[in-house]
C-alpha cells in the first residue's frame, strides 16, 4: 500500500486548479453571516476560562467551547467555535495548544464508533488513540479535522484532516500551519481544496471553571474554519458536527463538547471509553442551509488509485 503522503500528493494532482471563493474573513472573530448559534455550552469547563489580557490573540491558560455556529455559502462550509484553546507548557518543557477535534457527518457510510485502523500521522496526531469512541445513535463521522499545535509548530497552529470510511484506513494528513488571528491561510502542508483555519484566543468570558451549570453565550472569538464542500465529498443534505476539546495526544477528552454534556459532567477520560449515545442530549449540532457544490470531489478517485 502506498503511503498517506503519496496519496495526498495524488489528491493534489487530481484537484489541481480548484478555486474557492471565501465569503468571510477567516480571523477567529464571529461575523454576522453566521447568524444565531446552533448550540450553546451549558457545562462549566474543567480547565476554566483564561484570565489573560483582552486582545491577546495567541495565548490562553484556560479552554472552553462556548458556542457552535455554521453556514454554507458559495460551496464552502463555515464553522465557528467560540471559546479558547489551552496554551500550556508540558512537563517536557515544550509548548503546545491542546487541540479542538471536529467530526463531520455529511455522507452515507462513515463510522459511528472510531476504528483502530484509522490513520496515524505522528505521536500527537494518532487517530488510533481515539479508537472505540462512540458517537450518538445515527451519527456516522465521515471526516475528522483538528486544530492545535506542538513543539514542532509553535507559535503557529497545526491543522489536520482525515477521511473516515466505514472500513477504516482513510487518507489524510497535515493541511498546514496557521497563524493566530488570521487570515486563515494554511501553509506548509498538503491542502488541495484550500481549507482555511485560525484561532483568536483572546476571550476572557464564557463558562467559568468547574463541572456545574453555566452558559457560554455571548463569546465572539475562537476557532474558525472554512471548508469547501468538495473536500467533504460534495454533500447535498444536512451536515452534522460533533466537536470537543481533547488532550494533546487525543487519548482523552475534557468536558467541553458541542452539543454540550449535561451540567455536572467533569472530564470524560479515555477516548476509547467515551459513548455519547449513553449521555443525555445530542453531542452534535446540525447545519441544513446548503448551497450547490461547485467542484467535483476527488476523495473517491484517490481511494481507488492507492488501494
Amino acid at each position: 500500500m502506498r503511503s498517506t503522503a503519496h496519496a495526498l500528493l495524488v489528491l493534489g494532482a487530481l484537484t489541481l486548479g480548484t478555486t474557492t471563493v471565501h465569503a468571510a474573513v477567516i480571523d477567529g472573530k464571529l461575523d454576522p453571516a453566521y447568524g444565531p448559534a446552533q448550540t450553546t455550552q451549558t457545562c462549566m469547563s474543567t480547565m476554566g476560562r483564561p484570565p489573560g489580557p483582552p486582545g491577546q490573540v495567541d495565548y490562553s491558560d484556560g479552554q472552553a467551547l462556548d458556542e457552535g455556529f455554521g453556514y454554507v455559502e458559495n460551496g464552502v462550509l463555515y464553522l465557528f467555535f467560540s471559546g479558547n484553546l489551552d496554551f500550556w507548557w508540558s512537563l517536557e518543557g515544550t509548548t503546545e495548544w491542546l487541540p479542538l477535534d471536529v467530526f463531520i457527518d455529511c455522507n452515507p457510510g462513515g463510522q459511528n464508533q472510531l476504528l483502530a485502523s484509522n490513520p496515524t500521522f505522528d505521536y500527537a496526531y494518532d487517530l488510533k488513540k481515539m479508537a472505540g469512541l462512540t458517537f450518538d445513535d445515527g451519527f456516522t463521522a465521515d471526516y475528522w479535522l483538528s486544530l492545535g499545535g506542538n513543539l514542532y509548530s509553535w507559535p503557529r497552529l497545526q491543522a489536520w484532516m482525515a477521511e473516515l470510511p466505514a472500513s477504516g484506513g482513510g487518507a489524510g494528513g497535515m493541511l498546514g500551519y496557521a497563524t493566530c488571528g488570521g487570515p486563515g491561510t494554511l501553509t506548509g502542508g498538503t491542502n488541495p481544496f484550500g481549507i482555511m483555519a485560525t484561532l483568536d484566543d483572546s476571550n476572557t468570558g464564557g463558562v467559568p471553571q468547574g463541572c456545574g451549570l453555566a452558559s457560554g453565550a455571548g463569546v465572539t472569538t475562537g476557532v474558525e474554519w472554512a471548508i469547501p464542500l468538495a473536500a467533504l465529498g460534495n454533500p447535498t443534505g444536512c451536515i452534522r458536527v460533533c466537536a470537543f476539546l481533547s488532550y494533546g495526544d487525543h487519548s482523552a477528552l475534557f468536558n467541553q463538547v458541542l452539543g454540550p454534556l449535561p451540567a455536572g459532567s467533569c472530564n470524560l477520560g479515555a477516548a476509547s471509553s467515551v459513548n455519547f449515545a449513553a449521555i443525555p442530549g445530542d453531542q452534535f449540532f446540525t447545519i441544513c442551509s446548503l448551497a450547490t457544490p461547485v467542484h467535483p470531489s476527488s476523495w473517491g478517485r484517490l481511494k481507488t488509485h492507492y488501494r
